[in-house]
């Protein structure tokens, strides 16, 4: 029987470190070719690297938390061969009594997990975990946490030598209550996305060479694809080195720096992971300096890996603990947690004993499998826009790998808001819903009845409480609802919703009808990164009146999403009863913030300064229902005007995706008046050649965000009009912008998995006419079974059968 099992030795050092590697290992023979699969579940905590027979097989498992634990269920059969075959597992443990690698949830108890799938005990296949195991720890690496540009994940590594041979004995298999309701700390649970996608890529470029070998060899050594038997680039003893490698693009990737194993020990190697080229930053890793990201005359700032290279006698020492088949003559040093980077440095001292040679450096992306079926073309006076649009695939797909993150680089956090707008795109793009369902499963889980609300981010292994994240998390139920209309699936968050709502409120004023901010300081009350609000993102009107017109404007819009969700799922009374508060929270913010003009960020009678006034509270107005009709529109003209009567703090990147959806809302003409100028932004960091949209233009922390990505909702949702009319695709919506560009071609996915299918849009302007169709092909083979209401440039509509495809000719002037 499988049971988990640790090293009986096993102790925390969290004063020099973050974690520890341990490693395991176990030899199995077979007498026979195995021809059938053969299937393993495994699992560790926190992260594992399986090895057979020295070739890497799997990696995980999926982040978890106490109440989801995820293992991966793996067919081995490819790996194994005839006679003995070595099973190596290399186990990352981040300590558990510390705040450090928030971004790493773990539990209490550190272990390994493997256990035989349905196997055939004939066959003389038994590699799950128990005392027949032996482990070892890894005493030559720390992961420090003393890094300034690195206050999340430390997982960056600083490897040293081994003195000593390791120390292999038998590992410790741990015991739990298994009755009266107890059992091992895990709560398993199958992996619920699928494994990351790899590929192979190269190097495009070297930059800023400090070296005694010429540029051609390194460039031979390093660039472009790499034969595994070149002889590589070889160093002089005593020397030292330095270059600068640039990849095509922002790149998460595995990597593989190997090096012929020299005589001696003694040579060392620094790696600097980099987004891009800067100025000296202002505050580490804070506030960034940043032009052209590519601009070779500044410096790359990042954090590092430092790597002893260790001799042939230290390659002795450690050769159990290498997971490389070459290991008699080649090193590798493999960082075990994927790298962001779009620039390297490297910096390298050769021993004063021996030469070094570095073969190559071999780079494998990793992310979620994201497959992309949207495609948006336009003619090529506009290619900025195509630009626009496979950077913002790249941004999202950039930020995809476990679960959403925030930014690959510093943070691999699923914070809420972040998360509600990279699922959007993702819906838009591929019509894959995976991660997202474990996104809003996650984040329901760290539901906190005693304060009402969910965490700002999770899995996390450091609780942080934003409450109007716990909105967003609602709206994210509200989306999947309409995307998918999964009734099954959003009922169960349905009780912690009601919970979250309630919170809200609870700290209605009796006399103003306006929900207060929050009086703990265990809550942070953001808002937006907007660059008046720094440096905690909350309006300065809110904390000076103790209201926030934004909070309680987003509690009546998230009361109106859920309550349609209520609907459909055949609770009307609650939904009326969350219409009602809706309606009388509209009706407090419209009397105590609002000016008469506009809508103040706190309360308006105490509005004296322009500070009170922001992008924020118009568009927020408007989508709540708080302002309609000549209002709403009026307000959203004035607040997005290059100038206007009055000057409003601008949303940033993060919170811009509503700013457009306020100016879609409003109607008429706006949206596309300000459609190509709204861009402006966006169109500035393609100059400044990033490859990824950056997370907000004023700090410029991160080269890559995916919030950033909203060309992709708003190129197939607005411009090409594809927008479902009922949840689950029941009826479509066809609302074409044709005046925005003469010609375009775009491919949209609709429907549900299952019965998916692709919308095709193309239209052409020819002197005085738009010729519009609109196909649809289901991946079934089906025919369409879809009624189509169609929304011409006047406003009018006209329903027709998406069975036939939809040909229009339009006059225009």
């Amino acid at each position: 029987m499988a049971t988990w099992i640790w090293h009986p030795e096993w102790t925390e050092h969290p004063t020099d470190s973050a974690g520890s590697f341990v490693h395991f290992r176990k030899t199995i023979t077979l007498t026979e070719i195995i021809s059938k699969p053969v299937y393993i579940h495994i699992t560790a905590d926190t992260k594992y690297k399986l090895y057979i027979n020295c070739e890497f097989v799997s990696a995980g498992p999926v982040k978890g938390d106490r109440h989801l634990w995820f293992y991966d269920e793996l067919n081995i059969q490819p790996y194994l061969r005839l006679g003995a075959n070595t099973i190596n597992v290399k186990v990352l443990r981040l300590y558990h009594a510390t705040t450090h690698a928030t971004s790493f949830p773990r539990l209490h108890v550190p272990g390994l997990l493997i256990r035989n799938v349905g196997l055939d005990p004939d066959l003389g296949i038994n590699i799950q975990t128990d005392g027949s195991w032996e482990t070892t720890l890894d005493e030559s690496t720390t992961l420090p946490t003393d890094i300034l540009e690195d206050a999340f994940l430390h997982i960056y590594e600083k490897v040293g030598q081994y003195t000593t041979q390791p120390n292999w004995i038998p590992a410790k298999p741990l015991v739990f209550p298994t009755s009266h309701g107890l059992s091992a700390p895990w709560k398993l649970s199958p992996r619920m996305i699928p494994f990351p996608q790899y590929e192979s890529v190269t190097f495009k470029a070297i930059h800023n060479i400090e070296s005694n070998q010429p540029r051609a060899n390194w460039e031979e050594a390093l660039l472009g694809p790499h034969d595994t038997d070149s002889e590589g680039i070889n160093l002089p003893a005593g020397s030292r080195h330095h270059l600068e490698l640039e990849a095509e693009n922002h790149t998460t990737a595995l990597l593989y720096f190997r090096f012929k194993c020299p005589a001696h020990t003694g040579s060392t190697m620094q790696v600097t992971y980099s987004e891009c080229y800067e100025d000296v930053p202002n505050t580490v890793p804070w506030i960034r300096r940043k032009g052209d990201r590519c601009d070779t005359r500044k410096k790359l700032v990042g954090p590092q890996d430092e790597y002893n290279i260790p001799g042939l006698a230290d390659q002795k020492l450690r050769s159990t603990l290498t997971y490389n088949s070459n290991c008699s003559d080649e090193d590798v040093f493999a960082p075990f947690h994927f790298r962001t980077f779009r620039f390297l440095a490297l910096d390298i001292t050769v021993s004063a004993l021996s030469d070094l040679t570095m073969k190559r450096v071999d780079i494998t992306t990793t992310k979620y499998p994201l497959r992309v079926l949207a495609d948006f073309d336009v003619p090529p006076a506009d290619t900025v826009y195509r630009q626009m649009w496979t950077t913002s695939i790249r941004t999202l797909s950039n930020c995809m790998h476990d679960c959403y993150e925030d930014c690959p680089f510093y943070e691999q956090l699923q914070y809420v808001m972040d998360t509600r707008s990279s699922a959007l795109f993702t819906y838009c793009c591929s019509g894959d819903d995976r991660l997202a369902r474990q996104a809003i499963i996650q984040l329901h889980n760290s539901y906190s009845p005693a304060v009402g609300l969910t965490a700002s981010r999770a899995p996390a292994h450091q609780l942080q409480l934003i409450p109007h994240f716990s909105l967003f998390w609602i709206c994210m139920i509200s989306d999947h609802f309409e995307y998918f209309n999964d009734a099954e699936f959003v009922r169960q968050f349905l009780p912690v919703c009601d919970g979250v709502l309630d919170s809200f409120a609870r700290r209605i004023d009796s006399k103003l009808g306006l929900i207060r901010l929050s009086d703990s300081s265990q809550q942070w009350d953001f808002v937006d990164w907007a660059d008046s609000w720094k440096p905690l993102g909350i309006p300065p009107a809110a904390e000076r009146t103790g209201f926030s017109s934004y909070t309680n404007m987003l509690y009546a819009y998230t009361l109106k999403r859920i309550s349609e969700v209520l609907v459909s799922v055949d609770r009307p009374g609650v939904a009326g009863e969350y219409q009602l508060r809706a309606d009388a929270t509209r009706l407090a913010v419209k009397s105590h913030c609002f000016d008469g003009r506009f809508f103040t960020d706190g309360i308006a009678s105490e509005a004296t300064c322009d500070n009170d006034y922001s992008q924020h509270g118009q568009v927020w107005a408007v989508l709540s229902g708080t302002a309609t009709g000549n209002l709403a529109f009026d307000i959203i003209a004035e607040c997005t005007a290059v100038s206007g009567t009055r000057t409003f703090t601008q949303t940033s990147t993060a919170m811009s995706f509503y700013t457009l959806r306020a100016m879609s809302m409003v109607g008429g003409s706006l949206y596309d008046e300000r459609f190509h100028g709204f861009w402006g932004p966006w169109k500035d960091q393609l100059s400044l050649n990033l490859t990824t949209w950056l997370e907000d233009t004023v700090s410029q922390r991160s080269d890559c965000h995916a919030w950033g990505s909203s060309p992709i909702y708003e190129f197939t949702t607005e411009v090409a009009g594809i927008r479902m009319g009922t949840p689950g695709w029941k009826t479509m919506i066809f609302h074409p912008r044709v005046g925005l560009f003469p010609a375009l071609d775009v491919k949209v996915p609709f429907g549900v998995p299952g019965s998916s299918g692709m919308a095709h849009v193309h239209w052409k302007r020819e002197e005085n006419t738009i010729k519009i169709s609109l196909s649809l092909n289901m991946d079934t083979g089906e025919s369409v079974r879809m009624p189509i209401r169609v929304v011409f440039p006047d406003g009018h509509n006209e329903l027709m059968d998406g069975a036939e495809d939809i040909n229009l000719t339009l006059n225009v002037d």
